[in-house]
């Protein structure tokens, strides 16, 4: 989606305040600042069922429309910078992760299991109406799936400085972009 084009501008022009923080960071931090941030999504489910709403209370939103309060928050949900912030955060967390799993002795075999778990979990959403993501249309936008998302990325770009995982390995025949 190109409008999401924009938003890199807003968060390359946070990237290096944000680099300084993420770069220090060790790994229990690293790891509860992800924690964090995968369930920070998790508020588009949780506050409509605390609030006694409904799941799709965004389904009255008519495209184009900004009459309302709630036509002007999906709007805000869908094509704000700030709300997909914690995406691009996680991106550079992930990054760290990577660097300072590399050195611990299991992490490699761990990681090696990322990928596939990632893409069963992501199947099993996306295949089964019965395990399908409550208010899915605007939770899944939002990143719900982040991270099943972020166990594929990790697990396919393995552990600096060792070889890639098998997984990888099977499925770069795959990458025709390269």
């Amino acid at each position: 989606q190109c409008w999401f084009l924009s938003c890199l501008v807003v968060y390359w022009g946070l990237f290096q305040a944000l680099y300084g923080v993420v770069s220090g960071m060790k790994l229990g931090i690293v790891l509860s600042t992800m924690l964090a941030l995968f369930l920070l999504p998790w508020l588009i489910v949780v506050v409509p069922l605390w609030a006694e709403l409904d799941m799709n209370w965004y389904h009255s939103h008519v495209f184009g429309h900004a009459e309302d309060t709630l036509d002007l928050l999906v709007v805000f949900l869908k094509f704000n910078p700030l709300v997909y912030l914690h995406v691009f955060v996680i991106g550079m967390l992930l990054g760290r992760l990577r660097c300072l799993l590399g050195g611990i002795w299991g992490a490699p075999n761990c990681i090696e299991a990322f990928a596939p778990v990632g893409y069963v979990g992501l199947l099993l959403i996306f295949c089964i109406p019965q395990v399908r993501l409550p208010a899915s249309k605007l939770s899944a936008r939002l990143s719900v799936l982040l991270p099943l998302q972020s166990m594929i990325l990790l697990g396919l770009a393995g552990l600096q400085g060792l070889t890639a995982p098998f997984f990888a390995h099977m499925v770069s025949p795959l990458n025709f972009i390269e």
